[in-house]
């Protein structure tokens, strides 16, 4: 492991889709979206069109000047409320087409990357409970509590989409601190809040997977995704780029070895090592490089307790996080929370 790690690029693409109601919420505070829009670099216009792709850095930047303008602590709540899973493009039409939720929600994960290429979709089981939610890991992101509020409403309206409109959650996890005043979330999840977890996700009976949507259809469901597989073919992007959207994902489920992300990239481990070394990098470095960016995450997002943040990043034990912390950082978790305005 090199003795500071230099976190990724960020120049992801996002689709407008779930943002273009961003001018309505800001109206009905009263404020301009032309001149909040201007100052972060994009036009209205760029967002009356759902396919447009936008950084997904400064998508994250608007969402973060919208905060500051409305005075409004859940802004992305309350767009990520008004969107529809049409909204996501090809992944969004997949879903309502699937004959299962499970079928659905795995779709999901495989393709969302063809709409967002900053983040992942989460899907956790275990036993009789299952977590599905969202993760960054698009590096330089700013207002982080703002997409996942986002994020985790459109979840929610996905499965009130698929399981009936009377659907609700068992609870709704938020990494976030507990300093916001929960009165509007539980209003839209109808479900307990827990904040300061480590998901930003939905709680649910795993029973509903099984569930078919009325509006389920197999045909035209195989149909779409040849065509989404298809547009993964023709897509231009690196070895390095896929791993780390793999390792985000296999970070929840614990699997993040070189053998488990080789099988999901459908090609040998040599193969794998060789292509990432073509590109500059090894694997262990991007995992290393993904944990950090993790780390950071919740670092700043919430108070968690180191030893609740070493077990999501997979380590064994505390001391071996915050000993890789220092390697990555040069300064413990604890030291980096306190200059990143958190108490240790």
């Amino acid at each position: 492991m090199p003795a500071r790690i230099q976190p990724a690029t960020a120049n992801s693409l996002v689709r407008v889709g779930p943002l273009m109601n961003i001018p309505v919420v800001l109206r009905e505070f009263g404020c301009e979206p032309e001149t909040i829009f201007s100052s972060v670099g994009f036009t209205l216009t760029q967002f009356e069109d759902l396919d447009t792709k936008i950084p997904y850095t400064t998508a994250s930047k608007l969402l973060a000047r919208c905060v500051a303008e409305t005075g409004c602590p859940h802004f992305g709540l309350l767009v990520g409320a008004r969107a529809v899973p049409s909204f996501l493009g090809i992944p969004g039409f997949m879903l309502r087409t699937a004959p299962d939720v499970a079928t659905a929600l795995h779709g999901l994960m495989r393709h969302l990357d063809l709409h967002d290429q900053g983040g992942v979709v989460t899907l956790v089981r275990k036993n009789d409970v299952s977590w599905f939610g969202y993760t960054i890991y698009e590096t330089g992101a700013e207002a982080v509590d703002q997409i996942y509020d986002m994020s985790v409403a459109v979840a929610c309206n996905i499965m009130r989409d698929l399981c009936g409109a009377d659907w609700n959650p068992t609870e709704v996890h938020f990494s976030r601190q507990a300093s916001h005043n929960p009165a509007p979330y539980r209003r839209f999840f109808q479900a307990p809040l827990r904040l300061e977890a480590d998901k930003n996700a939905l709680v649910f009976s795993t029973h509903w997977l099984d569930h078919r949507p009325t509006s389920a259809d197999d045909l035209l469901h195989h149909y779409l995704e040849q065509e989404a597989n298809k547009l993964h073919l023709h897509r231009e992007g690196s070895i390095v780029s896929e791993v780390r959207r793999l390792l985000r994902m296999s970070l929840e489920t614990g699997q993040c070895t070189v053998s488990h992300i080789a099988k999901r990239l459908c090609m040998h481990e040599r193969t794998l090592n060789r292509r990432l070394q073509a590109e500059g990098t090894t694997f262990s470095h991007e995992l290393e490089n993904m944990r950090y960016e993790v780390a950071r995450q919740l670092l700043s997002e919430s108070k968690m307790p180191l030893a609740r943040i070493a077990t999501a990043l997979q380590y064994a034990d505390t001391t071996v996080f915050i000993r890789a912390f220092k390697q990555w950082a040069g300064i413990s978790p604890g030291q980096w929370r306190v200059r990143n305005g958190r108490e240790g």
